[in-house]
């Protein structure tokens, strides 16, 4: 079991009569969701294309908490209140003081459980605990919770963590532990040029039922079409690795771009957004034109 200190880079407090409603028409997934139910979702431009993520918390009827461990407070703020016009919501930035931890790992819930005298929260729920809010994160594909509140109270947590067996790490092996799983950050590995579908967020960020959002009319056109043209790869290579950005090619053909990437040992993992028009997947890429294909792109799953 290892964790990870951290601070949020959003947490908005959103509120007033017509929060949940408003809210509703502009988040991508369903937050018609009882008090006490956290929900993981995207916040979209009209094209449909991707500005932030984050976890959205019902702590009232209407009252909500927005928490993110990688969109900015300023994006998602900005993007609300362009919106925000005859509606009674007031959206309140509290990022500032807040402190953020990572768990993850085997019997993460368990020795969170010896701390809390209680079960920690099961998927789709979160816990209010002195005070913090505790929610099943996004980290890894395995058993992982974010615990967000204020720096005495995660402090406080934090120092019991190596008496009961776990590890600190660094956010280096943090990012290594979510990029060789293919978990995108947004908006770094998929933001305001892309879709949520190209990096397989289309089941755990979208709803197809909700009805009407910003963006949603694009979500069902790609929905009934099936298939994006472009999708995120884990991708594996020797050496040093490529600067994010960089382009990756197959023979003379630049099929794809590097999002994130991350050391390990005598080579590198990463993310990279790639073409799926005419692309061989076993056949390797490379950081230029012509050049042996010395990267491997991962299967899926």
């Amino acid at each position: 079991m290892h964790f990870h200190r951290y601070r949020p880079t959003a947490f908005l407090r959103v509120s007033g009569a017509d929060a949940a409603s408003f809210l509703q028409g502009q988040f991508t997934n369903e937050l018609r969701r009882p008090v006490g139910a956290v929900v993981y979702g995207l916040w979209l431009d009209q094209k449909g294309k991707v500005l932030a993520d984050s976890h959205v918390l019902r702590l009232g009827e209407n009252e909500f908490q927005i928490a993110s461990t990688t969109s900015a407070a300023t994006v998602i703020q900005a993007r609300l209140e362009e919106y925000i016009v005859a509606d009674e919501v007031v959206v309140t930035d509290e990022t500032a003081p807040a402190h953020g931890l990572a768990v993850s790992g085997p019997q993460c819930g368990e020795i969170l459980r010896q701390i809390l005298g209680s079960a920690p929260p099961r998927p789709g729920h979160f816990l209010q605990f002195t005070e913090m809010l505790i929610f099943a994160g996004r980290r890894t594909r395995g058993e992982n919770y974010e615990l967000i509140g204020s720096e005495r109270s995660i402090t406080g947590i934090a120092r019991q963590l190596p008496m009961l067996g776990g590890r600190e790490i660094a956010a280096a092996e943090m990012e290594f532990i979510r990029i060789q799983e293919g978990i995108p950050s947004i908006p770094n590995d998929l933001g305001p040029g892309d879709l949520p579908h190209e990096g397989g967020l289309e089941d755990a960020a979208l709803s197809y039922t909700k009805g009407c959002y910003l963006g949603q009319e694009v979500m069902a056109r790609l929905k009934n079409l099936g298939q994006v043209r472009r999708r995120l790869h884990v991708i594996r290579g020797p050496g040093v690795p490529p600067a994010v950005s960089a382009p990756l090619y197959q023979d003379e053909t630049r099929v794809g771009q590097v999002r994130s990437v991350a050391v390990r040992g005598d080579g590198f993992v990463a993310l990279a957004l790639l073409s799926l028009v005419n692309l061989a997947p076993a056949a390797g890429l490379s950081l230029a034109p012509e050049a042996a294909p010395t990267i491997r792109i991962m299967p899926h799953g």
